[in-house]
Formats: structure tokens, sequence, C-alpha cells
């Protein structure tokens, strides 16, 4: 995960550093923004008010507007580093070519990834009716993830069929939210409870 916090540190300062002192403290000031709302979603606040997120960044309310048009500006910044910070890991090669062996890889990645981004996923969750970009952002993922399950799956186990739905539901995120935070499981435990489930699944899929 070092290297997604790298890669997410570098998005946030993606622009190249400007000799122009304004656009320099202005690039600053942006990018302070961005990782207070980050703090503070991270300290479990879903959805931080623009008021703290300035206050944390320690700019005034009236610059941190000037910056961003509206609180969904924050988010879409957000994302895009968290995307690049992670996308690496789940579109790394798989090392198998048996889908039931990628199958389970891809359950490695997806736990490991829901570890370092749970404050993220349940502000996504808990406050997309309130945002039309977290509304849209939450579909998107949704989709990407099916898309990218039902690339391994066989076509009778993909995620429009019964079988499928199940594995989807057992590699969701709400799945492991439940067994780490509702069940008490460890993240090592998590990844085999959730490989059971689905290599259950599979399993009827002969009988």
């Amino acid at each position: 995960m070092a290297q997604a916090n790298i890669a997410i540190d570098d998005a946030l300062n993606a622009e190249a550093p400007s000799s122009d002192g304004r656009r320099a403290r202005s690039q600053a000031s942006r990018a302070k923004i961005i990782r207070a709302m980050m703090d503070l979603i991270e300290a479990g606040d879903p959805d931080p008010s623009t008021a703290n997120v300035a206050k944390k960044a320690g700019v005034g309310l009236r610059s941190l507007f000037r910056h961003f048009e509206d609180k969904d500006a924050i988010y879409r910044e957000i994302d895009a580093a968290l995307m690049k910070g992670y996308r690496p890991i789940i579109e790394a090669p798989y090392k198998s070519d048996d889908w039931r062996e990628r199958l389970m890889e891809l359950i490695e990645r997806r736990c490991e990834i829901n570890e370092a981004t749970v404050p993220y996923r349940i502000s996504t969750t808990a406050m997309r009716q309130r945002s039309k970009f977290l509304k849209e952002n939450f579909q998107r993922v949704h989709d990407t993830e099916k898309a990218r399950l039902n690339s391994i799956l066989p076509s009778q186990l993909h995620t429009d069929k019964p079988l499928g739905r199940s594995i989807l539901v057992a590699m969701s995120f709400d799945t492991w939210r439940m067994l780490r935070e509702d069940e008490h499981l460890s993240s090592s435990e998590t990844v085999e409870a959730v490989k059971q489930m689905v290599a259950d699944v599979v399993a009827r899929m002969d009988d």
C-alpha cells in the first residue's frame, strides 16, 4: 500500500511547480483543502462541512470556494487521487490463467483495497443521495466491479445469473464491511471467509 499512498500524494500535487508565486500558493491551497477533506473523512466524518474543511486546511471559507465551486468538486479530486493510487493494484496482471484462481486473486485485491479505502466507501454509500457526483460515482464503481468480475467468470456464473449474483454479493463491500466491523473478523479471516463463500457458489455450478 505504500506505493498507492505515494501515488495519491502525487495526484494531490499533480500540477507542475510554478515560478509564479501566486499560482504556486493557489496550487498549495487546493492540495491542503483536498487533504483536509480526506483527513476528516478518514477520522470518521462521512460528510465534512465546508466550514470544517476550510478550518482543517487553514484557509478561509471564501478561499475554499474560490478554488472549488462546491463540495462535489472536492469529492471529484479525492476520487481521482484514489483511482490513481489503487488502480494499479486492481488492474495488475493475474498470476494464473485458471479462472478459479484468478477469482481468488480478485477477492484478495478487493479486500486489500477495502481495508485502505473503507472511510471513503462508507462516505460514498452514506452520502450518495445528497450528492449527484457521489451517486454517479457509486454506480460507476458498482458497474466497473461487476464488469471486472464478469471478465473472469464463465458465462453461467455472470452476475445477471442467480449463482453469479451470489458471488457478486459475497464479494461486495457491504459483505466485507459486515464481516470486518459487525462480525469483528481480522483482515485475513475476512479474506478467507469471502473466498469460502465464493468457492461454495462455484462448487454448485457443477451440481
